[in-house]
């Protein structure tokens, strides 16, 4: 019932959309024959509702003309009997459905990939029908047969093409949207996956943390004499063992889940960068600040380690968009030096104070607070970014500051690492 329903819908649109656009028209003979755009829109929307019978729709669209035609010219000529109304407007019913079978005979929904086939076969249906039309009228004003032909003819070719052109225009576009909303889904995936690797090695490290901990409450079990403290201390060991053993159900998950994901072996510092701005520039679009983004590399290479890279430098800019009040400016670079690959992340804001460029990668470190709240930020994501440059990239990374002035992050990798596959010959 739901099909029929919604087919029933679609052919209600094709004709109401014909009908109304057959009212944009020439009367080059000056009778009640006429080139209209309904034509060209009744191409378009066959060859769009491809479950529609052709001829269904063709007959229904004849009907619904005819009987709008006669309704407006009726009413604008008042007086006029109904058999003079029919015998004005019938002709324009048998065109529509003489094009629709034509148009099903020629098969022209699967033309489509061949241009020229597909132009003068819809030019043969316009051709044709039009002229029984003609025929049927018997009515040419004070033109000749032959140029009444050659009109209906060139009026054909150029509605054939009109309608070409439009669909793949609108294809063109439609791919195009398509393109984009798929690349937006790509990035926001790729996003995605950095955080949760970036979460990952925190993950990986709370389960060494946890480990040693176990076995340091383990060791105190074995020292301790008093057999009450001995059960609190084994108990504990236990209990440290099973939180041990769900973290690492969680890493081995998220692992296994990131390892499906990773279809993207490796990604260039171009492409790497471009996620980041597109990522960087919506949170500057939310939040309503006139922020200018530059980003400048000069080695455009492949690297696998683009993930916790990716990590690493969105912190950073947004480190630095946290920093800057309304307006300012953000820019990242990219140069290799001897045998290192070298980002700088760097900004105009507020800067950090002398005291305190010591401290800004300590855990649970920050200055930032929320102005509504007035509650502190967690402090954890230079923290993170540090992990990650130093134990996982093998890098360092330090910063730099002049209070009210700028502020840049320098990260230096070993080249080695940023390539560690292809160096492997993987």
């Amino acid at each position: 019932m739901t099909k029929v329903k919604k087919r029933i819908e679609k052919l209600f649109v094709i004709s109401m959309v014909t009908v109304f656009m057959g009212q944009i028209y020439l009367s080059p003979f000056s009778t009640t024959f006429r080139f209209s755009l309904g034509v060209v829109t009744l191409s378009l929307l066959l060859i769009y509702f491809k479950d529609i019978s052709v001829i269904t729709a063709a007959n229904i669209v004849g009907i619904w003309v005819f009987l709008f035609r006669s309704f407006v010219y009726m009413v604008s000529h008042p007086g006029t009997s109904f058999e003079e109304v029919i015998s004005f407007y019938y002709p324009v019913g048998i065109f529509y459905i003489l094009f629709g079978i034509l148009f099903k005979i020629l098969d022209i929904r699967n033309k489509l990939n061949r241009a020229i086939v597909f132009t003068a076969s819809l030019w043969f249906c316009d051709s044709i029908s039009n002229m029984v039309e003609v025929f049927l009228r018997k009515e040419m004003g004070a033109y000749s047969f032959e140029r009444v032909i050659l009109a209906i003819i060139l009026i054909g070719m150029v509605r054939a093409v009109f309608t070409i052109y439009i669909y793949h225009g609108v294809s063109y576009y439609k791919d195009r949207y398509d393109r984009e909303q798929r690349e937006k889904k790509y990035r926001e995936l790729i996003l995605l996956i950095a955080n949760l690797k970036a979460e990952l090695f925190f993950l990986r490290k709370s389960t060494l943390d946890i480990e040693n901990a176990m076995k340091k409450s383990y060791n105190l079990y074995e020292k301790l004499q008093e057999p009450i403290l001995k059960d609190d201390a084994l108990l504990v060991a236990k209990d440290i063992h099973e939180i041990k053993k769900d973290y690492m159900r969680v890493v081995t998950g998220i692992e296994k889940t990131l390892q499906e994901e990773d279809t993207s072996p490796c990604m260039s510092i171009e492409e790497l960068l471009t996620i980041i701005k597109g990522n960087t520039q919506k949170c500057i679009d939310a939040e309503n600040k006139n922020v200018i983004l530059r980003f400048k590399y000069k080695h455009d290479f492949k690297t696998d380690q683009f993930y916790p890279l990716i990590s690493i430098l969105n912190n950073l800019i947004i480190n630095s968009m946290e920093a800057l009040e309304d307006i300012g400016v953000i820019t990242v670079t990219e140069e290799m030096k001897e045998e290192n690959c070298i980002f700088r992340v760097m900004d105009n804001g507020q800067g950090i104070e002398a005291g305190d460029i010591d401290l800004v990668f300590e855990p649970g470190f920050s200055t930032k607070f929320n102005k509504v709240t007035g509650e502190m930020s967690t402090g954890i994501g230079l923290t993170h970014v540090k992990h990650i440059v130093e134990n996982h990239l093998n890098g360092k990374i330090y910063v730099e500051s002049e209070k009210n002035k700028k502020t840049v992050f320098t990260i230096i990798i070993p080249m080695k690492t940023m390539i560690k596959r292809k160096m492997q010959g993987e």
